[in-house]
């Protein structure tokens, strides 16, 4: 499903969330995160798709709005046998056995992936987090690692979605008002790595990804996420033969890498002439 924006989106002044802890230490907990497969929709839904689902005007607005959808999950799952409501309740089966998601049903998965989590299981999510680094890092708390589970589920997503992404795309509405930019559902971005698609008199012609500034340094943990969202985007382009182009951009909507200014003229020159 596709959410259709046909207007500019005013620049955002809605606060962003602040991390609460050391940069250093939240950073240093990225690797595990994305190994335990905490970052998966199985664990935390697809939060591009919940923070859509509602015009939220402040951020507590949305992190209410995430924790309440969590507890109606809950109540939902409470209502299956004990052996599904263990499957749908392991925050870590991506990891350990992917398959027992497979050969369940649309209803089943949709329990995972259609809604939020409470406070507390984004709690336990981090105290699984704290289990498996602590060794490593022994002077990593479980406090700090809650507050990463938080702030990658809650703050990153508000922060990234609602002022990134829609400033930015404000930006590049401003330049080329003949683009079509649409939003692309949580499934389809988690699939593809695509946060929009462009279309030109209602033909698609490109999609785009957008990132941050920090998805231009050359870090292992972001070459990691960069060849993923690689093996992504080849997928898009053999499935739709179109391109995916990056946007790095800030939470105003500056654009850093301004060469994609250039490359949407050309998009934009090629469909007049065709």
């Amino acid at each position: 499903m596709l959410w259709l924006f046909n207007f500019t989106y005013p620049p955002n002044t809605v606060d962003a969330f602040i991390l609460n802890i050391e940069p250093k230490v939240f950073k240093s907990t990225n690797a595990a995160w994305n190994t335990l497969c905490l970052n998966d929709p199985w664990s935390v839904g697809y939060v591009s798709t919940l923070i859509e689902h509602h015009n939220f005007s402040t951020k507590e607005d949305w992190e209410s709005f995430y924790y309440a959808s969590g507890e109606t999950r809950s109540q939902e799952i409470n209502l299956v046998s004990p052996s599904y409501k263990s499957l749908l309740n392991n925050h870590t089966l991506k990891k350990t056995n992917p398959d027992e998601i497979t050969r369940l049903n649309k209803f089943m998965k949709g329990l995972n992936y259609n809604y939020g989590r409470t406070a507390k299981q984004l709690a336990d999510k981090g105290e699984i987090l704290y289990q498996f680094i602590k060794i490593s890092q022994p002077e990593i708390t479980l406090e700090d690692c809650i507050a990463s589970v938080r702030f990658r589920v809650i703050c990153e997503t508000w922060n990234g979605i609602i002022l990134q992404e829609r400033n930015t795309i404000a930006t590049l509405k401003s330049k080329f008002p003949d683009i079509n930019f649409v939003k692309t559902s949580g499934y389809f971005d988690h699939k593809y790595a695509v946060d929009y698609e462009l279309f030109i008199e209602e033909k698609l012609q490109d999609a785009l990804q957008i990132k941050p500034k920090s998805y231009l340094f050359d870090k292992p943990y972001i070459i990691k996420a960069k060849n993923t969202n690689e093996k992504k985007n080849q997928e898009y382009r053999h499935i739709f033969g179109c391109s995916v182009f990056t946007v790095i951009s800030d939470k105003y909507g500056h654009i850093h890498n301004p060469e994609i200014i250039q490359t949407l003229n050309d998009l934009l020159e090629k469909a007049k002439n065709n």
